[in-house]
């Protein structure tokens, strides 16, 4: 008895939950709505986005969408149930008959364009096809049925609105040879670089022959003209000139393997000319200037690092490793030759002034302090932390003058800017500096505009169907 009573249960519970086509509630019908969602699948928040598109298109085109999503329909296909319910609606404007049925079928996982007759140009089964898998069966399978169905409205909208966007969306994909792709990324990326840095070292007279030569102390590091177009112009289109006469499929890949090779070999080139400049300086002991050298090409380095990792991405390591090491270079006395020590941090403080100290508390800058074993000659080296917050003040010159806080003085509105103000302290002579700085009025967002249209197309009145009809076109997907 109690397992006959559940078989009725179960029995009942089943039917209940098929859909029939006389028993799917026809929202056109009763609220002017182009949704039918009985078993509560999509949210209402989609459902209003989906009436706002499809409200709008048939305005535009006479077009109409109707979207009905279910949870079963029992074991009915589903191509010949669109059909019955396209029968039963008359989706579509009369004599037009240009309506579209998307049906889904939450337990068969089957999503189906159903067309009328005059839509099968506009939007023809591979069109659907297509739609379907790319735009909707991706997220199907995650669950996201709100997403799904509200992503293929969004691309029948777009074609029923714009059929030049149809051909695009089903047009075979033009194929390009990886040699095209490759001298098209030369010339679109590539050429424009180097000829903004040829013209950025021509104007600020960097290199070696220049007519008005910049101010440098690494004069090592200049090329002439001729030779730094050779290097970076000149031979890197040769090879690429040499590679286009060669049939190999794979010459592209072959080209830019010789072209990574090549500007390794340039980088080699330039690692000569920074240890001419290290052995000029360190002839002269001048070891604190080798470390300025050193740091300035240290971002240079990094990202030569990340485009050609072998070597240099190790030699970046190296790179500050030596830069430390000249730091810390033994030194001789500038007036007696003899040999300088070091100072601790705790020992240098005696030699610091009280602002040098201030610095080195703030960390704004850090100070190497060494003195002679005979005559006690100091000599000092400032390093600034070049990261630091911190700027040198306008009156005493510490680095200790920062932003310590900002105010509005005046709001602005929509109609005039407003005013705030900043405040600038020295933590060492606690000099202050107010300025003020003016704050871009308001401007109104479109969003309220678009926000009072976005529950238009949903009404309390009903509407109804054109009257159209289908001859079985249009698309299933499954997933």
């Amino acid at each position: 008895m109690r397992l006959s009573l559940i078989i009725l249960l179960f029995i009942s519970g089943t039917l209940y939950s098929q859909s029939t086509i006389e028993n799917i509630p026809n929202q056109k019908l009763i609220n002017n709505s182009y949704v039918s969602n009985p078993d509560g699948i999509l949210d209402q928040s989609t459902i209003a986005g989906i009436d706002t598109i499809l409200s709008s298109l048939e305005k535009r085109t006479t077009v109409q969408v109707a979207v009905v999503i279910l949870n079963s329909i029992g074991s009915s296909d589903v191509t010949d149930f669109a059909q019955k319910l396209f029968d039963a609606w008359k989706i579509g404007q009369a004599g037009n008959d240009n309506g579209l049925l998307l049906l889904l079928v939450k337990d068969q996982r089957t999503v189906r364009f159903h067309t009328g007759y005059g839509l099968e140009g506009v939007l023809p089964d591979v069109t659907c096809k297509h739609i379907e898998m790319n735009s909707m069966v991706p997220e199907f399978k995650n669950g996201n049925y709100n997403g799904g169905v509200l992503a293929g409205i969004q691309e029948v909208d777009k074609i029923l609105t714009n059929p030049s966007y149809a051909e695009e969306l089903t047009a075979p994909p033009v194929e390009v040879s990886g040699w095209e792709t490759f001298i098209a990324f030369i010339l679109m990326f590539v050429a424009p670089i180097v000829g903004i840095a040829y013209w950025i070292k021509a104007a600020n007279g960097h290199f070696y022959n220049s007519k008005y030569p910049g101010e440098t102390l690494y004069f090592e590091m200049r090329l002439k003209r001729w030779v730094w177009l050779l290097e970076f112009l000149f031979l890197p289109a040769l090879i690429i000139l040499l590679f286009n006469f060669r049939n190999n499929e794979d010459a592209a890949g072959l080209c830019f393997l010789s072209l990574y090779l090549y500007f390794m070999l340039t980088l080699f080139h330039r690692l000569a000319r920074v240890k001419n400049v290290i052995k000029r300086l360190q002839e002269k002991e001048k070891y604190y200037e080798i470390v300025e050298f050193l740091r300035k090409g240290q971002i240079y380095w990094f990202f030569m690092g990340l485009l050609f990792p072998l070597p240099f991405f190790l030699y970046f390591f190296y790179h500050i490793a030596r830069k430390r090491s000249y730091r810390n270079h033994p030194r001789t006395c500038t007036k007696c030759q003899g040999a300088m020590k070091k100072l601790s941090e705790l020992n240098e403080d005696e030699f610091l002034s009280k602002a040098q100290q201030m610095e080195e508390t703030l960390k704004s800058a850090d100070y190497d302090v060494w003195q002679c074993g005979s005559c006690q000659n100091i000599q000092m080296n400032i390093y600034p932390n070049r990261r630091s917050k911190y700027t040198a003040c306008p009156k005493c010159k510490t680095l200790a003058y920062y932003l310590s806080g900002s105010r509005t003085i005046k709001s602005p509105s929509y109609s005039s800017s407003g005013q705030g103000e900043e405040i600038h302290l020295c933590n060492y002579c606690n000099h202050r500096v107010r300025s003020t700085f003016s704050i871009a009025r308001l401007t109104r967002s479109s969003s309220s505009d678009s926000s009072s249209s976005s529950s238009s197309s949903s009404s309390s009145s009903g509407g109804s169907w054109g009257g159209g009809s289908s001859g079985g076109g249009g698309a299933s997907s499954s997933w």
